[in-house]
């Protein structure tokens, strides 16, 4: 390292200074010191470089050990995100992508025959995880009606499907919570319910079925509704059947069995 200018006199070119002659002896001793020096703080280093824990080791490894650890934790914590993030009851887009043939609903693999007095038709369902549906409905009294209604059924992205039975069961679930469904009614509660394996046109699934019963409400017809969910693994994936008809109403009652009885798989 360059510290500033020097002058360097050349031997029997200049006046000697008093005690010139003890030069040699003390430069020697000089170098000699500066050479011990040197090896001492060599030797410091390298054992400060390469000792264990010191760093000196190696660095791939350290990197390696690093970049695993940090995996782990985003993985842990993209799986603790996920699951903060599923809803209970989550919706789907109402979009329509099947047609209704001729005298027929249809929504996603399913099709049914409307029961009679239905008359009435929309292309959106009330129910959770339903899309791609057809429903027809009955009016029971003021602005109060039955419905029954196909559709396919469409779990949360990024959630894994449950299968047919628990599918039933959280769509049956998430109706009888919807308190805007059932509004101008409180002190409801669920009586009968039933989840039980079906086949329909040789398709397996599940059915769940019960009542809702109103504790207090201003309808005259009926104090309840009898929901139906169906879920069946059909060619087209996982679709169901979804009504919901008033207690007492006999007619609407005999009518959701009827619509259930005709459901078949898609007819062309």
């Amino acid at each position: 390292m360059h510290t500033g200018p020097s002058t360097t006199t050349s031997p029997g070119t200049g006046p000697q200074r008093p005690g010139g002659g003890r030069g040699m002896p003390l430069l020697i001793g000089g170098l000699a010191f500066a050479v011990v020096f040197l090896l001492i703080v060599g030797a410091t280093v390298g054992y400060l470089v390469l000792r264990p824990g010191s760093g000196g080791g190696d660095p791939t490894a350290s990197a390696t050990a690093t970049t695993e650890s940090a995996s782990a934790s985003t993985e842990q914590t993209t799986e603790a995100t996920s699951a903060a993030e599923e809803e209970r009851c989550w919706s789907p887009d109402q979009a329509r992508s099947s047609k209704n043939p001729s005298g027929k609903l249809r929504g996603g693999g399913l099709e049914m025959i409307p029961p009679k007095g239905f008359d009435d038709r929309t292309d959106t369902t009330q129910a959770n995880f339903v899309t791609d549906a057809s429903r027809a409905a009955a009016k029971v009294e003021g602005t109060w009606y039955s419905t029954v209604a196909v559709g396919k059924v469409e779990w949360q992205p990024g959630v894994e499907y449950p299968g047919d039975r628990d599918a039933a069961e959280r769509i049956f679930a998430c109706l009888v919570s919807n308190s805007a469904i059932w509004d101008g009614t409180s002190g409801r509660s669920v009586q009968d319910q039933v989840t039980e394996p079906v086949t329909v046109a040789g398709m397996s699934g599940y059915r769940t079925t019960g009542v809702l019963h109103f504790g207090q409400d201003t309808l005259e017809k009926t104090d309840g509704t009898r929901i139906m969910v169906a879920v069946i693994s059909t060619p087209e994936g996982p679709s169901a059947f979804v009504s919901d008809v008033a207690v007492g109403v006999t007619e609407h009652e005999e009518a959701q069995n009827t619509a259930y009885d005709s459901l078949t798989g898609l007819s062309g």
